[in-house]
């Protein structure tokens, strides 16, 4: 936090020393503008750090207004997949509906650890959100919500290769105004929010936002006699805008997120007779029930009721602050100063095989620190705009795996017990990392007429990684070293006072992109883009032997071609938005969390498993007929596979499926807007139906184990916004209308025996009352 307020504390006196050296009026950030009965407004982007209309970006982007979510009982990123068929979100493998794992164009990231980055980058307002804990608690108070598709290498903080969520929280206005509301529904849900913006003067703006969320969860555990999934969080943000006469601002944004509530429950979704820990012997000596009775009366209570005896629990703390500091010096040039620190601390229980069974109990305790600083001037003379910068990104923490593989059954499993099992049974994946980053970049789009643009893009970047890596069991080393660096010699076992190994690597790149666009007319735009993105490379931090642990995965990189037409038609009081991509993109060095068979035990290695190519179909479109009735589609195909697939024990497997890559997504919507005068608010009804086709979940692919079936969810909603001319407003929900079961992978371990799944979500319902002021 040192290092923070340094800069939070220079960023305040460049605002108050800005006046000197500003010699013109400058054009502060405006708040992007809120979709108010659907996609059919201009929504205000930041795709390209500056704000400018969604359909006069040449890029996939997928914007959604605040009032959108609140209609649509969007609480988490993890929904946003209802509203942008492009973006996957499954739960964290072996790490709880806390962590989710997000996919775009079928690119997506399974490692946990801090030895790996995101191939979808979450944002909060400027500041990337390296780890995921605390996204699922963040859409409160929300202008809009960007989804960015395709490598992002450029202008954005960290690089990455399938895309970008960018959450834009509302900023303080001029005007006194808040607003609180509750929402109750089935599952004892009760959500309380509130809202309180205050002008302490023409210079210095205030806006609090909170929300606590309560539900008793929906996965009944029969031998707990409770159910054990149930939600506790609250979020708060505070943001302070200060600005002067001269055109400089400078915003102050602080989040905190708490989590203390039940884990991701399981059940028992397929057994392997030939398991490890299925066989009769095995059984015998660790007091377990075979896995095939376990599966037929898993399969008779249904995913929503299990057996598993298992205390699970999650704990997420997250605290962050930004500031961004705007500072125009002319007419033409203005600095922009972005600082944010981040600090994560979690416990989470959960037991992974589903089952009475204690085949994989597993706790995981991360604590990590984030901290970037970003210096950018932004220019615009004439015909050409551009942006340069320099970027700096820290980070470190510890990332804890705590599991039992194979325990003696002790009965009821409490988590604080984790730490006695029987020797031979306890590891312990424990990692401590170090990663920075710095780039430079710069980006200038040139217009040569009205109609014809040129946008190209360039950034240099240099990661470094450094780990200390202390796996263990109770009373040993969890893999064997090279003490005298002798090659020729044998790895050997070391005793526990000597089992800490230090590794680092660096990695750099170059990334760009390059764009055409054409406008045919003022709301008419096609686009062609070129871009080449990159991840950084890093460690595994499972393998059994210091040469295994020493091995670095390479980055990873993807070239793509996108062609886009943005275009709104009208006709009449018709109404038409038709934004349609379609894009080729090759992917090299592809990182993949494999199942290495050659180590003993067989355990999970991150490695460069070869090539793919990938391409598809994007579509969001709009038709109003008339002003009272819209119509919404939303498609994404995705066409992924491999050209080269090799897994870490020289296998072939460029025919499998790529994982988190189904075929087609979509969501289909109609709105009814009643035609009230608007002295009597404004009243909408809305329908829309989610469709997913089946996928893999899981980066080591087993036939009939790692396969997630496809779905189908019918939602409603309805509201009325001040009701009658009042300061209330009153909406209903129905997600899941009919009653939908589906379920995600949650892990495969089928060399053990076993298969588990986490239950999506059933039919939930709810009234939201608010009132404004």
């Amino acid at each position: 936090m040192k290092i923070s307020s340094f800069w939070m504390s220079s960023c305040a006196c460049l605002l108050w020393a800005a006046p000197t050296m500003a010699s013109a009026q400058g054009a502060p950030e405006q708040e992007p503008q809120r979709a108010q009965s659907g996609l059919g407004d201009d929504i205000v982007v930041t795709a390209r750090r500056r704000e400018e209309r969604l359909q006069d970006v040449p890029l996939s982007v997928s914007a959604v207004s605040g009032a959108v979510l609140e209609r649509a009982n969007i609480a988490n990123v993890a929904g946003l997949s209802r509203v942008v068929p492009s973006l996957v979100s499954v739960p964290g493998q072996g790490g709880s509906r806390s962590l989710p794992n997000f996919a775009i164009r079928g690119l997506s990231q399974q490692e946990l650890t801090l030895l790996a980055d995101q191939s979808v980058s979450t944002y909060m307002g400027d500041i990337v959100l390296a780890r995921t804990q605390g996204v699922n608690g963040a859409l409160f108070d929300i202008g809009s919500v960007e989804v960015l598709r395709g490598p992002q290498g450029t202008l954005f903080g960290r690089n990455t290769t399938g895309g970008a969520i960018i959450i834009r929280p509302n900023r303080p206005t001029d005007n006194f105004e808040g607003r609180v509301g509750v929402t109750y529904g089935n599952l004892d849900t009760f959500i309380v929010e509130g809202m309180l913006n205050v002008p302490l003067s023409p210079n210095i703006l205030v806006r609090v936002a909170g929300q606590r969320q309560r539900d008793d969860g929906f996965v009944y555990d029969e031998i707990l006699g409770r159910n054990v999934n149930d939600t506790a969080q609250e979020g708060v943000r505070a943001s302070v805008l200060m600005k002067n006469d001269s055109g400089v601002e400078s915003l102050t944004v602080y989040n905190y997120f708490h989590e203390d509530d039940g884990g991701t429950a399981s059940f028992l979704y397929k057994v392997r007779s030939t398991g490890s820990l299925n066989g009769a012997s095995v059984r015998a000596a660790r007091g377990y029930r075979p896995l095939e009775e376990l599966l037929a009366e898993q399969q008779a209570r249904g995913p929503y009721r299990i057996a598993n005896g298992s205390n699970i629990f999650t704990k997420v703390e997250t605290h962050d602050i930004a500031n961004t500091t705007t500072i125009p010096l002319n007419d033409a040039l203005t600095i922009k100063n972005i600082v944010g620190y981040r600090h994560i601390k979690d416990n989470i229980f959960d037991d992974m095989d589903g089952s009475m069974n204690s085949l994989h109990p597993q706790q995981r305790i991360d604590r990590t620190a984030q901290f970037s600083e970003e210096l950018q001037l932004l220019g615009e003379t004439g015909n050409f705009n551009w942006i340069t910068g320099l970027y700096y990104f820290w980070e470190k923490g510890r990332n804890q795996g705590l599991s039992t593989v194979g325990a003696v059954d002790p009965g009821l499993i409490e988590p604080e017990d984790i730490f006695g099992y029987p020797t031979a049974a306890f590891s312990n994946t424990d990692v401590a990392g170090r990663n920075r980053s710095f780039a430079v970049f710069a980006q200038g789009s040139y217009r040569f007429s009205d109609s014809i643009s040129l946008t190209a893009g360039v950034r240099y970047n240099y990661d470094k990684r450094e780990a200390t890596i202390r796996n263990r069991t109770a009373t040993s080393c969890r893999f064997t070293r090279d003490l005298d660096n002798n090659p020729a010699t044998p790895e050997t076992a070391v005793p526990l006072s000597q089992c800490e190994l230090n590794v680092g690597d660096s990695f750099s790149e170059v990334t760009y992109n390059l764009s055409l666009e054409y406008k045919i007319a003022q709301d008419k735009l096609i686009y062609l883009a070129h871009r080449h993105g990159y991840r950084t490379g890093g460690f595994g931090a499972r393998a059994g032997t210091e040469a295994g642990l020493r091995r670095t995965f390479k980055p990873e990189t993807v070239d793509d071609i996108e062609l886009g037409a943005k275009a709104d038609w009208r006709m009449g009081n018709m109404f038409l938005r038709t934004n349609l991509a379609a894009y080729y993109a090759k992917y090299n060095d592809i990182q993949r969390l494999l199942t290495d068979p050659l180590a003993v035990p067989p355990t999970t290695v991150t490695t460069n498993a070869g090539k793919a190519r990938i391409w598809g179909i994007e579509a969001d479109i709009l038709f109003r007929p008339v002003p009272m009735l819209e119509f919404t589609a939303n498609y994404a195909y995705t066409n992924a596979q491999f050209t080269r697939f090799i897994y870490p024990d020289g296998t072939d497997h460029s025919n499998d499926p790529f994982a988190r890559a189904p075929r087609n997504v979509y969501t289909l919507g109609a709105r009814f807007i009643a035609p009230l005068d608007s002295s009597a608010g404004d009243a909408s009804v809305g329908i829309s139906y989610y469709h997913t086709d089946d996928y893999v979940g899981n980066d080591t692919v087993v036939p009939g184990y790692t396969d997630v079936q496809g779905y189908n969810l019918v939602n409603l909603d309805a509201s009325w916004n001040r009701v009658m001319g009042t300061g209330f407003d009153l909406s209903l929900y129905v997600n899941n209308l009919t009653k939908k079961k589906y379920d995600f992978l949650l892990i495969n371990l089928d060399s053990l025996g076993y298969t588990s799944h986490t239950p999506g979500m059933p039919r939930t319902y709810g009234v939201t009352l608010r009132y404004n002021f």
